[in-house]
């Protein structure tokens, strides 16, 4: 089993747990929390990690929600948090779990020290006295007992931008939360004349780029997907926000998807949190030819240093570069020749 650098942290001390009712949450990256000994453990997870439970695992269970209640974390008296790559998804997610925790909880932080993860002592000093337990491969582990709590308001997490008119919400830790990405602008940009038929929004976000075509195309049938249930409550409020409608899944890239489309928009990540990734494009690139019907098109926004033209060539009859600035670029493929 191999296990990130966060999780060796934890294992080195695992015998701290081994009598302890374990809550787990943030951004946890591998099977460390069905493999640790505990009395019994809770896993809370917020994206669509895949996470297998076997036989001899009967006291784990799941919580697959944005927040956390006073039933959710009953009767656990330690959390371990996997501190993020941004310091808002954090402060909101530990802001919304400490705040229904048992006073005198035991909390166990541990992250990356170029995530930031050393902040948490002064963004929870109001609630706990944070102390490094140990560290290795820049990597630190901190503790401390819960001292006091605050009530948690969702509300007070979203940011709200005005676009054209148009109204964007964003909970911490969403594509899009501290501005509007210059990148979606431009895709959105291109959604000047009317599109009709079904739209596939893949990584949907805010749902800046969602709300962006429907102002010009109210008439279209859009489906908005994220794996992240923080991005799908966003999507939700935005549309909520400008009076559209929309069908709204959590689904890995295509892995809820089961309909074929018109039209497939994304702003894909090349990131994976720190590292950088581009095998999300490619899948998105690779995989849309199962999901858009014989005259579809995949419209995609890129950095102008990144080539996707080599795979676009082997899924793509046509394919352009639609508009592009000193930044970004914006591709447009179809399956069938236009001409």
């Amino acid at each position: 089993m191999i296990f990130s650098k966060n999780s060796k942290l934890i294992l080195r001390h695992q015998k701290i747990f081994k009598n302890k009712k374990v809550f787990f949450s943030g951004n946890i990256e591998d099977q460390l929390p069905i493999h640790l000994l505990t009395i019994k453990t809770k896993i809370h997870l917020q994206k669509n990690q895949i996470l297998k439970k076997t036989d001899d695992n009967k006291n784990i269970t799941f919580y697959r929600q944005l927040l956390v209640s006073q039933a959710t974390v009953k009767d656990y008296n330690t959390l371990i948090y996997f501190w993020p790559k941004n310091k808002s998804e954090a402060k909101f997610q530990l802001f919304n779990i400490l705040s229904y925790f048992p006073i005198k909880s035991e909390i166990f932080i541990v992250g990356g020290n170029s995530s930031g993860v050393k902040s948490a002592k002064l963004i929870l000093e109001e609630w706990i006295k944070l102390n490094k337990v140990d560290n290795a491969n820049h990597s630190i582990l901190m503790s401390g007992i819960l001292i006091n709590k605050k009530k948690f308001v969702l509300e007070k997490f979203f940011n709200t931008h005005i676009w054209k008119n148009l109204i964007i919400k964003s909970l911490p830790g969403v594509f899009g939360h501290k501005k509007i990405d210059e990148g979606s602008k431009l895709l959105a940009s291109t959604f000047s004349k009317k599109i009709n038929g079904k739209i596939l929004d893949v990584g949907c976000g805010s749902g800046f780029l969602s709300v962006s075509l429907l102002r010009k195309s109210p008439n279209c049938l859009l489906t908005m997907i994220d794996r992240k249930i923080s991005a799908l409550i966003s999507s939700q409020a935005t549309l909520d926000a400008n009076f559209f409608k929309g069908e709204i899944l959590s689904s890995d890239i295509y892995s809820n998807v089961f309909n074929k489309f018109d039209m497939i928009i994304s702003n894909p990540p090349f990131h994976n949190d720190l590292k950088t990734n581009f095998n999300i494009t490619k899948k998105i690139i690779f995989d849309s030819i199962k999901y858009l019907k014989k005259n579809g098109e995949l419209r995609f926004v890129t950095n102008q240093c990144f080539s996707y033209d080599f795979y676009l060539k082997e899924v793509f009859s046509d394919f352009f570069i639609m508009k592009k600035n000193n930044k970004y670029k914006v591709y447009q493929a179809f399956l069938k020749k236009r001409f």
